[in-house]
């Protein structure tokens, strides 16, 4: 063989050596931020208030997940632009967002959604990618029949993604599990809690209740299990902090203003609330029920393309 091919032959063996070190290296976990509850337009200066200080624990152009009741007392443009625009809104572009009770006004939520970015069709309910994980956000102040449009939905977008290996989360505003005043709120998002249970969600986000709360994971009934969704009450984004009014069962409380770090691995989750004083008042690990497997770059082109946020 002559030193040319020596040397190309060569070149080629340290390129695919080079190529399998990084198809087996782990994907880089994506961070996300979670709160809801965030900016009160009614009592404070916006640059000195609990929203700016818990943005402030979010770093620029991290993933963020609003959990509803972005601004107070209602979100129509201007006071989401006055009062949310100068803490939370730097984040907007990388923010997934559900829609609380006071996200609509006079029965609309139209300002919320152009605020956050229309979606096609034009609906407060959603399916994403993040990183290797799905989120779906829905909205829990629905009924009668477009609530049961957003089941049909559900239902469809669970289908579509089943067995793809991918981990997944949930949010919306009002908690289907809580200890607190609004304990209850959240019992009409008790179908689509099944739904994601037996599709094998890990997590399920809420807001609502102003202070924080995070379960061990229950099953589709809301009963503790193994085998069940955990759930974060995060409604401590910056607005009035609420007291628990009873014994929930839950593994943590706190009150006190924060946010929720997630760290979405391919098959693993993380979780740490951090406060505003910079503590740390939760944290944890544990695997998702979906572990990731393998997949070619059309299929996973096509889950990309599918997803409409």
């Amino acid at each position: 063989m002559s030193r040319r091919r020596a040397r190309a032959a060569l070149l080629a063996a340290l390129l695919a050596l080079l190529l399998l070190d990084l198809a087996a290296r782990p994907a880089v976990a994506v961070v996300a931020f979670a709160a809801g509850d965030i900016a009160d337009c009614g009592s404070e200066d916006p640059a000195r208030s609990g929203a700016a200080s818990t943005a402030r624990l979010v770093p620029d152009g991290a993933a963020v997940l609003v959990l509803g009741d972005a601004v107070y007392p209602l979100a129509d443009r201007a006071t989401l632009e006055r009062c949310y625009g100068p803490t939370w809104g730097r984040l907007r572009a990388s923010t997934y967002a559900v829609p609380g009770n006071h996200d609509y006004v006079r029965g609309s939520a139209r300002d919320f959604l152009a605020y956050f970015g229309a979606r096609e069709p034009p609906r407060t309910y959603f399916r994403a990618a993040l990183g290797d994980w799905w989120v779906i956000g829905l909205d829990s102040n629905l009924g009668g029949e477009r609530l049961a449009e957003q089941a049909r939905w559900l239902e469809r977008e669970l289908a579509a993604i089943r067995g793809d290996g991918r981990c997944l989360l949930a949010l919306w505003h009002h908690a289907f599990l809580s200890s607190g005043l609004h304990r209850g709120d959240g019992e009409r998002m008790r179908p689509a809690w099944a739904a994601l249970a037996d599709a094998g969600a890990d997590l399920v986000l809420s807001g609502h209740e102003h202070f924080y709360e995070a379960f061990e994971p229950h099953d589709r009934r809301g009963q503790p299990a193994a085998a069940g969704i955990r759930e974060f009450v995060v409604g401590t984004g910056g607005a009035r902090l609420f007291d628990f009014s009873m014994s929930g069962g839950h593994r943590a409380y706190a009150r006190v203003h924060g946010v929720l770090e997630l760290e979405l691995d391919r098959d693993r989750y993380r979780w740490r609330f951090r406060t505003v004083d910079g503590e740390v008042r939760d944290a944890g690990a544990a695997d998702c029920r979906r572990p990731a497997q393998p997949a070619g770059p059309s299929e996973a082109a096509s889950r990309e393309t599918s997803a409409a946020r």
